[in-house]
């Protein structure tokens, strides 16, 4: 009786997700089932007797719990994630360049099929940051790394892109959560791996723009890469504040410089993550060296001053751009407005993020309540509340840069906003549960039985309830589209395009269209206008006169036979 809602939220799980106000009265029938049951099971039965009954099954469950260790859910996690990343694998096989890709890669694959000389490259980047400096954009650094995209080099290379994104992204929050939970807080080695996986699973699953993020070069070197720096630069950040080394501090200094030339929500988070390091440690250790943080502070804002004052800004921006005084303090204003919309845009279109959040902050908890002894450590976390408000500013602050900008914005601004979100949240959670284990008087086993096990059963009833939500995750989207035939379709058409724009004998090439719905894949196509952007850039790249599309079946109708 008690999992007969549950029953009925599986397999009327359309009916349950859109009638939700009232379905969810459904639950009331199996929290009446089990209280009875509980209440029958003490009927007829002396108070020895049941006294007698209850340890024996609270027995039972600490059996239960000792047989499956952290060890072996770590590892579990590790396969199921690892599975999970199998799809988008393929896909780094079918992924390629376009659009962006090919405007700013002109120069540099000039200079590579002309020379293949890797310096005569290096110097084509340069130019093409000259470039767009003064005609489009100001983000030096971006520009420059836009310019060595893969397909420079060869037109197999965009391989590359997905793997290599994707090592920055796992790579520097191994290193994040190995520090901060493993070394600095004194968790269970098992634990933390847990908790990186989990963290892992859910920023991956559920990233806004998987386009953004994971393979389309563009997108992924001018938000996934910065953000992957600002994590590495956080783990910098723990190690100096300890020994104040000068390996430390150089590294931080050139990382906070190159931010300086890349997005400005990064930007702003190393400046803000520089100056929170400053304030907790020199009020928790008095140790002026801390102040030395300030040199790669004002190395990041002299390399925002240089990106902020390119005159390409304004032909991007318009007339209006510049820094207003005003305009600036309405931006903050409105950002925690527009942070808590988007706290509440998760609760209602991504509830599976809030029970993963759940799940990690039981596992924290657990994590916590194993410890041993107390260690002996400073405590990053200073005051509770105070830190759980600045972690609170810090989210709401990677609303500012587009606010105060109020244009369009790409996919990465809100894949930046979801990381920073659970990257911040996270910490919150830690703060909670690392209290949590601190005030509950359970042991161990105990704090497993009453708390993890039922916690992690809502856990599994809630995601069975929203798993309608599982056809937006990386996972879902990836499978579909290769499951579909897109995939392998998309590719035979890339290949088809690619041997017609390197065909040495046209000058101006005719290609058939290419449907710009590809998936989690970015695809800016070329159209049957040659003076629309995407075909100049695409004829710039492969050095043709021209280039344009027409309909694939009267592209057949043409020069299918000729050509295949």
């Amino acid at each position: 009786m008690a999992f007969a809602p549950v029953v009925w939220y599986i397999a009327l799980g359309s009916h349950s997700y859109i009638h939700y106000w009232f379905t969810y009265r459904e639950l009331c029938v199996s929290i009446f089932a089990l209280l009875t049951c509980l209440v029958k099971m003490q009927d007829g039965i002396s108070e020895k007797d049941a006294i007698k009954r209850t340890k024996a099954e609270f027995t039972y469950l600490k059996r239960v719990c000792k047989k499956v260790t952290c060890k072996q859910m770590a590892r579990i996690g590790n396969v199921a994630f690892i599975i999970t990343m199998l799809p988008v694998a393929y896909l780094s096989f079918v992924n390629r360049a376009s659009g962006d890709d090919y405007g700013y890669g002109v120069k540099t694959r000039a200079a590579w099929c002309i020379s293949h000389s890797f310096m005569e490259v290096l110097k084509a980047a340069c130019q093409t940051v000259e470039e767009y400096y003064y005609s489009w954009q100001g983000t030096w650094f971006s520009v420059f790394l836009f310019s060595l995209q893969p397909e420079v080099f060869s037109e197999k290379a965009y391989v590359i892109t997905a793997f290599l994104m994707l090592s920055f992204w796992i790579g520097s929050t191994i290193l994040l959560f190995r520090q901060l939970l493993y070394k600095e807080l004194g968790l269970n080695k098992w634990s933390s791996v847990l908790i990186t996986t989990l963290f892992l699973t859910i920023n991956i699953q559920f990233i806004p723009s998987t386009k953004s993020s994971i393979f389309w070069y563009n997108g992924t070197i001018h938000y996934m890469l910065p953000f992957s720096m600002c994590q590495i630069l956080l783990v910098c950040f723990l190690h100096y504040r300890k020994d104040y080394k000068f390996t430390y501090i150089a590294g931080i200094t050139v990382i906070m410089f190159l931010l300086g030339g890349s997005n400005y929500q990064t930007a702003l988070f190393a400046l803000i993550a520089a100056a929170y390091t400053i304030i907790v440690n020199y009020s928790g250790q008095k140790d002026k060296r801390i102040f030395t943080l300030i040199i790669p502070i004002m190395m990041e804002v002299f390399g925002l001053i240089i990106s902020m004052k390119a005159p390409g800004n304004r032909v991007r921006g318009g007339e209006q751009f510049g820094f207003s005084m005003t305009k600036g303090i309405k931006a903050i204003e409105a950002s925690f407005i527009a942070g808590i919309k988007d706290i509440v845009g998760y609760c209602k279109e991504k509830p599976l993020v809030i029970v993963g959040l759940l799940l990690l902050f039981l596992i924290m908890a657990g994590a916590f309540k194993k410890m041993e002894e107390e260690k002996n450590r400073f405590f990053l976390f200073v005051h509770p509340l105070i830190s759980i408000i600045a972690l609170f500013c810090i989210y709401c602050a990677m609303q500012t840069p587009a606010i105060y900008a109020d244009v369009a914005v790409s996919g990465g601004v809100y894949n930046t906003n979801y990381q920073v979100f659970l990257l911040t949240f996270s910490g919150i959670l830690l703060i909670a549960a690392k209290k949590l284990a601190d005030k509950s008087r359970l042991s161990y086993r105990e704090f497993n039985i009453k708390l993890l096990l039922p916690g992690i059963f809502f856990c599994f009833i809630t995601s069975a309830v929203c798993r309608s939500n599982m056809k937006e995750s990386t996972l879902w989207v990836c499978l579909t589209y290769i499951t579909s035939g897109q995939a392998s379709e998309y590719k035979e058409q890339m290949e088809l395009q690619t041997r017609l724009l390197m065909d040495e004998n046209a000058r101006d090439v005719v290609i058939p269209f290419v449907n710009d719905v590809q998936g989690p894949l970015m695809q800016m196509p070329v159209t049957d206008d040659p003076d629309a952007w995407t075909n100049v850039v695409t004829a710039q790249f492969y050095g043709k006169n021209s280039v344009k599309a027409m309909s694939r079946l009267k592209w057949q109708e043409l020069y299918g036979n000729e050509k295949n």
